[in-house]
């Protein structure tokens, strides 16, 4: 099983600095994952997860700093884990994986924690600070996530179809 952690299009020092840690990587074992994919961002200085097998707990860690197909890699995993931005969120509910999101408290306008709330209160996803994601993750929660709904397009082409016909 792989798990996929994205920081979106900036850098987020607290998640890539937790999903470096041992008793995150140790978390992840125990829950059967054999692979971890981390996308960065400008947080490269801070990502320095253990470099032996070992160390690890034999999860194989790839690494890279921005994709232009982020989907593609939340295609491939089993467990999405993200900043708690409204495009990652969405990424990844769309795509009917169950995620954990990651608020960043260090923001001044912390709206990302009114959204995470919101759809963990809801049963969407896990939401949580960088320090408590080995714990959301060891507890495995996000096994139990209600999946998101597919909206519905059709009324809004009927609407536009007959807002635009002559």
């Amino acid at each position: 099983m792989s798990v996929y952690v994205t920081v979106g299009s900036t850098g987020f020092d607290d998640l890539v600095m937790a999903v470096s840690t041992r008793p995150f990587l140790q978390s992840l074992a125990k829950r059967g994952f054999r692979k971890l994919c981390v996308q960065y961002g400008s947080s490269e200085d801070v990502f320095l997860p253990p470099r032996t097998e070992s160390g690890t707990y034999g999860i194989a860690i790839e690494s890279f700093d921005y994709t232009s197909s982020p989907q593609r890699f939340i295609e491939q995993a089993d467990l999405v884990i993200c900043h708690a931005g409204t495009g990652s969120i969405l990424e990844a509910l769309h795509s009917r994986k169950p995620a954990i999101v990651v608020v960043n408290r260090r923001l001044m306008d912390n709206h990302q924690s009114e959204i995470a709330q919101e759809l963990s209160a809801r049963g969407y996803v896990i939401a949580t600070e960088a320090s408590g994601l080995a714990g959301a993750v060891a507890d495995g929660a996000y096994s139990k996530l209600v999946p998101y709904p597919n909206a519905d397009p059709q009324p809004i082409g009927e609407i536009l179809d007959e807002e635009t016909s002559f």
